[in-house]
């Protein structure tokens, strides 16, 4: 006899009730029309007073609700971003889950030959990203500017060449200044086929930092300007400290952060309405010990969830943070708090999901943190797929059948089930010790090394990689180098 059952979806999660996602939302209406926020370009003052807000002092720039409203209509609902080739790979629209993403380069690396931190070079870089090619979960990256063995005014356009020629997945970067984006811009129009097509199939986008507290920096939002006039997908995000740049209590720090996001949302959907925007933030807590950013705390992630929530509430993308730690070390601590990260940021929903690798206050990227990671979150979608309940998944009629004292080894419904079980590839699960058996730290070692001496991106197109090796050539030229420092 068979019953008919309804199919569970994934697990349900919430910080906030509806209600306090509606207090949050007036809070920040109130903190826009009433405290305003400070402005330090000319163009996105002009812009606001010319659509009715008070600019009368840049420092309190005041913005009515209605304003605030009008862009969160104009606002795109979902975000595609795609693969090198043009194929689409990422759909942003707080209904597909959350989206891993790598990160290249670091000031330092832990070195997975010698376990050693080093400087991170070009060719780390490179290495780095064939490694977020290759591992299936880590479905797209984020560049940092912070690599030292180039000068700075290159540093940002170098991680992302290096990037595009070993990895085909999308890429989200730090910039350095409105005169990078271009010029990045324009390199990812060559591998795209031009500007438009950039636009239409875009494989690229930027990242603008607001200033907490409540401040829109001149060249932040010369940036956010250019991506909303060439119709580039934009993150914006702030990284309010609880207790230093904002309030020590959650829903102030929370309140402060949406009012940075939605303050710059304005301005940009007035530039230009329907401009892709990605609400952002990586709200955390001083540590009052060492006043250090913490990005292991679980107040952090507690308040991403949040941020969450609250950002699906309007409807749009979120940038979210997870597989990070303040640990010295790849051990307990780190795995710790890269699991208790990526479990609530799948949880909430977070829609683009960075810094999955970094270590010691986001200062050191490590290979084999990010291998790690991505076993992780392998296991946290065993947990999101939820459990499907139906005649086949719940066979009574099977269980009749066999009654007590029987087992279920032979049976051809095991055969046709065992293989949906998750399978570790780095966690040991033998019983019994075997000489020559390796641990957990050995394997992840181990593969991380395989995968960096063994896997091959697929290549660019020879006339591309000859066209934007071109455009390289002048970025050395105009620092004074010949070619990129070589590591030791």
């Amino acid at each position: 006899m068979r019953a008919n059952y309804i199919q569970y979806g994934s697990p349900q999660f919430r910080v906030l009730s509806d209600k306090q996602i509606e207090e949050l939302h007036f809070a920040t209406l109130q903190i826009l029309e009433g405290t305003g926020v400070a402005f330090e370009c000319q163009e996105a003052i002009d812009i606001l007073g010319d659509a009715g807000a008070d600019v009368s002092d840049p420092n309190r720039v005041k913005i009515p609700s209605y304003m605030v409203e009008q862009a969160l209509r104009t606002a795109p609902k979902m975000v595609i971003l795609y693969t090198r080739e043009g194929e689409p790979a990422i759909v942003l629209n707080g209904q597909t889950g959350s989206h891993f993403g790598g990160c290249p380069d670091s000031p330092e690396i832990l070195d997975p030959y010698t376990r050693k931190r080093r400087t991170c070079y070009v060719a780390d870089i490179a290495d780095n990203a064939r490694l977020i090619d290759a591992l299936p979960n880590i479905e797209w990256s984020y560049t940092s500017t912070a690599h030292p063995t180039v000068p700075g005014a290159i540093a940002d356009k170098v991680t992302l060449l290096q990037f595009i020629l070993n990895c085909s997945k999308s890429i989200i970067v730090e910039v350095l200044d409105v005169s990078s984006l271009r010029e990045m811009i324009d390199l990812c129009s060559i591998v795209a086929g031009g500007e438009e097509q950039l636009r239409k199939k875009p494989f690229f986008g930027s990242s603008s930092e607001p200033v907490s507290p409540l401040i829109q920096g001149k060249d932040a939002m010369e940036k956010s300007l250019l991506c909303a006039e060439k119709g580039i997908p934009n993150v914006v995000y702030g990284m309010p400290m609880a207790g230093a740049t904002a309030p020590a209590t959650f829903p102030g720090c929370l309140a402060i952060a949406n009012a940075e996001i939605l303050s710059q949302l304005v301005v940009l959907q007035l530039k230009r309405p329907g401009a892709p925007v990605i609400f952002g933030s990586i709200p955390s807590i001083m540590d009052m010990r060492t006043t250090i950013f913490s990005y292991g705390a679980p107040e952090m992630s507690l308040m991403v969830g949040a941020l969450t929530e609250l950002c699906h509430y309007y409807k749009l993308p979120m940038f979210g943070t997870a597989g990070c730690t303040d640990a010295e070390v790849i051990g307990t601590q780190a795995g710790a708090e890269i699991t208790y990260q990526i479990l609530l940021s799948a949880l909430a929903g977070a829609d683009l999901v960075h810094d999955v690798g970094v270590f010691r206050h986001a200062t050191v990227q490590a290979a084999e943190l990010m291998v790690f990671a991505d076993e992780i979150i392998d296991m946290v979608k065993v947990l999101m797929g939820g459990i499907e309940i139906n005649g086949e998944t719940l066979p009574i009629d099977l269980i009749e059948r066999l009654g007590p004292k029987s087992n279920y080894l032979t049976e051809s419904h095991t055969m046709k089930h065992f293989r949906k079980f998750w399978v570790p590839r780095i966690f040991d699960r033998s019983f019994i010790k075997k000489e020559g058996v390796k641990d957990c730290e050995e394997l992840l070692n181990q593969r991380t090394i395989k995968i960096l001496e063994t896997h091959q991106p697929k290549p660019l197109p020879e006339d591309l990689v000859k066209e934007v090796k071109k455009v390289e050539k002048t970025w050395l030229e105009r620092v004074g180098l010949k070619e990129y420092p070589k590591r030791g």
